[in-house]
């Protein structure tokens, strides 16, 4: 785990998910291409939604939901996982069972060691193993996405999956749900965050993610994540 922490703000990376811990959410209402985690450390989370505010122990947020953790002030984990990857997708099935947004128990002890909370919180949606309904497309499209070296460029993509942009794009959102272009931009968003918890600067990392500079990331992550990336990171 890469961990940074700054003014009792936590950002933490895992293979296969991004969590935050903090009580300065962002409260804006915003959608992404994830399943988020939430989880109050008094174990009473709240999370607006445009039809108004859900509560309970910890609540699970499917990709394209609209919504805005409700707990300014309070301190809660945040977890961002990856919901086309071979384990982001069995948590997706399991926490939500098919509904855009989901109740759940809380977690024992959400405070404490963050590494043990975020266990703890993925623990209670791990259950059955899933298998992705994918195209080997789409399976190979998510695999060139999380490599080392990938550059994120659309034509080197369809190229890679032997498909026409167009016709990625099209078969992308169809089988998943979630649009190319969003899920191209998290896997952005998720490199440029690792390249700073390994000590790049926030231009650094923007630049070397094909982000436009610090605004660019900075709101990007307000717009994918909620989250407060200079704030959380001490930036």
């Amino acid at each position: 785990m890469r961990m940074r922490e700054t003014d009792g703000n936590v950002v933490f990376l895992e293979r296969d998910y991004i969590g935050g811990a903090s009580s300065s959410f962002g409260a804006k209402l915003h959608r992404h291409p994830l399943l988020e985690l939430y989880a109050a450390c008094d174990g009473s989370s709240h999370v607006a939604l445009e039809s108004g505010v859900l509560e309970g122990g910890m609540i699970a947020i499917g990709p394209g939901a609209v919504h805005a953790i409700a707990d300014s002030g309070k301190r809660g984990i945040a977890l961002f996982i990856d919901p086309l990857s071979d384990f982001g997708y069995t948590l997706t099935k399991n926490a939500l069972r098919d509904q855009r947004v989901r109740v759940l128990e809380a977690p024992p002890s959400p405070d404490g060691d963050i590494r043990q909370a975020a266990a703890r919180m993925i623990g209670l949606v791990s259950g059955e193993a899933h298998t992705r309904p994918f195209d080997d497309a789409i399976l190979r499209a998510v695999e060139l996405l999380n490599e080392d070296d990938c550059l994120f460029d659309m034509d080197a993509l369809a190229s890679g999956v032997y498909l026409s942009k167009s016709r990625l794009a099209h078969l992308f959102s169809a089988q998943t749900g979630i649009t190319l272009k969003d899920y191209i931009q998290y896997k952005r968003l998720e490199r440029a965050c690792r390249r700073m918890l390994r000590g790049a600067s926030i231009t650094d990392a923007a630049f070397d993610t094909g982000f436009a500079g610090s605004s660019h990331i900075a709101s990007s992550s307000m717009k994918l994540t909620g989250l407060q990336l200079r704030r959380l990171l001490g930036l």
